[in-house]
């Protein structure tokens, strides 16, 4: 790797410049739901079960290795397809969800359901429907916590209860054939209830609450031939620490916790006392950011953050052939995605270097991997933007990590003053790593380059980077974003006089606030469902959820208390300022929102026009927060790109 200098930042290249393409792909190749998805391994490692795309929407189909036939089984249609599994070798689940409302109830939310299917003879049952004394509103109805031994019942959590009294959230047990639940022994909850644990028997063996009212984060243990005893008690206005699986013997525990680093670590709890050992995986430069775990959450390795994926496994020969995958993939990011009961066949997600998304398969015993499907076909090595790290000083000293996506088919000779799209990701707790942004692709093939800058404030980076951002919307986390722009005009690639923010929910408060505080940096400003008015999305979260809920707890520990704290809170809202802006304004929401409500762009939109300032607004009906919908990618990237052309284009 070359290193590149950003005067006191660094660039790392990931990947050799790609060559120019004849012809850039349409841009429904970058927006549209990709046309091979959410793959996933039988536990006999002898065939993959995905979902492609036809029309507008998707077919199950199941692939098998000894034959090489793919075979589509069922068309999925009116319900988005969020996640797939199998349930031993002849039966797979889908859980989909659409946004819904329902009578009696405030606002809209998104219900989600699981559906089996039989691959032998192609029936299918949805899970829990028709169960006796399900609560008739809620969301995250589908998820599987564990499966018997027999293969033919799963674990579900529910919420139960009439529609006039107060549910609880209960662990059932699951019929695949018909359907039907009825609550586990030992699987009757509260209100307050959060999860669920189980054994390889089928036991229930532990139960996590967090009450909002009294800020108190309880677990509840069962051990092998003992009685439910609470075993961690913590009051605090958040939980402190994350339950995420089950020990391999059932007598433990595993917790996500920072404890002695600033950097989230695995540790062991254990069933019979609630002692707390470990950490069992830690690093000093990442976080655990997630467990790999089985239908059972049996815990056998971790995933690490950072701008590429790290793995670490309890098991060091799995863990090696991973690095292998990995190693032979160079500069892609590479994902564990499923694996064979026996971990024989390992199923691989690599996204970003030369290449779009694609699935491999990798078979330990003969050492070799397989290419089984590219996810977006249409897009060839020669399509793909170059991806760089970066990492700059922002004004007060603090490292500030980040991506730069090339401009297709520029050399590298070429790459100064460029138009330049800034484009600052989602959340804000979350971050933009190496890998094939399909977005930043439809610019670089646009002829932008695109600058993502992990501002502070970002997960994946450390508890002291992220708390650096509490309090900072529109301030020291904006600054940064800012700092990138001027460091990458400074090198001479980005011509300051064609440079846009773009950015979608908390990026598109980012960009919308860019647009109010640095009215002259930008000479276009687009968000695409994101925030405009800060008060106003608080007041909305207790209006809905209550003023104990742990979500409006969390958003005032970022952005400030509604009530103490409203003058600067109003400071940093940009539709309380419209009257700076000077550059052009494009919004973009879908109707059926419901992580931020359209509402926040009518809001800003009014305030904008108001002010006679420039602002468009495309309202998109029948589409939630991601924009799901390939006809709503369509008209948004169109909008997009014709905003940009008659800002910053060529």
């Amino acid at each position: 790797m070359r290193l590149l200098s950003l005067f006191a930042a660094a660039l790392l290249t990931l990947v050799a410049a790609a060559p120019s393409a004849l012809a850039k792909p349409p841009m429904e190749a970058f927006g549209d739901v990709p046309g091979i998805r959410l793959m996933e391994i039988s536990p006999d490692g002898k065939k993959v079960a995905f979902l492609k795309r036809r029309d507008d929407g998707d077919v199950l189909f199941v692939y098998e290795f000894a034959t090489k036939v793919s075979k589509g089984l069922v068309r999925i249609s009116d319900i988005r397809a969020r996640y797939l599994r199998f349930l031993g070798n002849d039966r797979v689940v889908i859980v989909a969800s659409k946004d819904t409302r329902t009578a009696g109830f405030r606002g809209r939310y998104e219900a989600s359901a699981a559906f089996s299917f039989d691959l032998n003879t192609g029936k299918y049952v949805q899970l829990l429907k028709g169960t006796k004394d399900i609560f008739p509103a809620q969301s995250g109805l589908g998820r599987i916590l564990a499966v018997d031994p027999d293969g033919k019942t799963v674990y579900m959590p529910a919420y139960m209860g009439g529609s006039g009294s107060q549910p609880s959230f209960d662990l059932l047990q699951v019929l695949l054939d018909s359907g039907r639940g009825r609550v586990a022994d030992g699987g009757r909850g509260t209100y307050n209830t959060i999860d669920w644990l189980t054994d390889s028997t089928g036991r229930v063996v532990l139960r996590e609450d967090f009450s909002e009212k009294n800020t108190e984060h309880t677990v509840r243990a069962r051990p092998p031939g003992g009685d439910w005893k609470q075993i961690y008690r913590k009051v605090a206005p958040l939980p402190e620490i994350s339950v995420v699986g089950l020990s391999g013997d059932a007598k433990s525990v595993f917790t996500m916790d920072e404890q002695d680093s600033e950097f989230v670590s695995l540790y062991r709890m254990s069933i019979e006392d609630g002692s707390v050992s470990g950490p069992e995986f830690q690093r000093d430069d990442a976080e655990v950011e997630g467990v790999i775990s089985d239908d059972n959450r049996v815990v056998h390795g971790v995933r690490y953050s950072g701008m590429y994926p790290r793995y670490e496994m309890f098991d060091k020969a799995i863990e090696e052939d991973i690095n292998t995958v990995i190693k032979s993939l160079g500069g892609s990011s590479v994902y564990l995605s499923s694996w064979s009961q026996d971990w024989s066949k390992l199923l691989f997600f690599a996204s970003g270097g030369r290449n779009a998304e694609r699935y491999l398969v990798y078979d330990r015993a003969a050492k070799s991997l397989s290419i089984i499907a590219t996810a977006r076909p249409e897009i060839t090595p020669g399509d793909v933007g170059e991806v760089v790290t970066m990492e700059y000083k922002a004004r007060d000293g603090l490292k500030i990590p980040g991506l730069i996506t090339w401009p297709t088919g520029v050399a590298e000779a070429d790459r100064k003053n460029l138009p330049m799209i800034v484009m600052p990701h989602g959340g804000p707790e979350s971050y933009d790593s190496v890998g094939f942004d399909w977005m930043a692709q439809f610019l670089a093939n646009e002829g932008y380059v695109v600058i993502q800058p992990n501002f502070r404030g970002s997960a994946g980076f450390g508890s002291v980077f992220t708390v650096a951002g509490y309090g900072e919307w529109g301030r020291k986390m904006q600054d940064d974003i800012t700092d990138g722009v001027d460091a990458m005009v400074r090198t001479g690639w980005a011509d300051p006089e064609r440079v846009c923010i773009v950015g979608w929910s908390y990026g598109g408060y980012a960009a919308l606030a860019g647009g109010a505080s640095t009215p002259d940096k930008y000479k276009c400003v687009a968000s695409i469902a994101g925030v405009s008015d800060l008060h106003e999305m608080l007041v909305n979260t207790r209006r809905l959820r209550g003023a104990k809920d742990s979500s409006l707890v969390y958003w005032q520990l970022l952005i400030g208390d509604m009530d103490k704290d409203r003058e600067k809170i109003d400071a940093v809202s940009p539709s309380r300022h419209a009257d700076l802006f000077k550059a052009p304004v494009l919004l973009i929401h879908g109707a059926s929102d419901t992580t931020v409500p359209i509402s926040q762009s009518e809001i800003m939109s009014n305030a904008l026009k108001n002010a006679k300032k420039p602002v468009e607004f495309i309202r998109i009906e029948g589409d939630d927060h991601g924009l799901v919908d390939n006809d709503s990618r369509r008209l948004m990237l169109t909008k997009l790109s014709e905003f940009l052309k008659a800002h910053i284009g060529k």
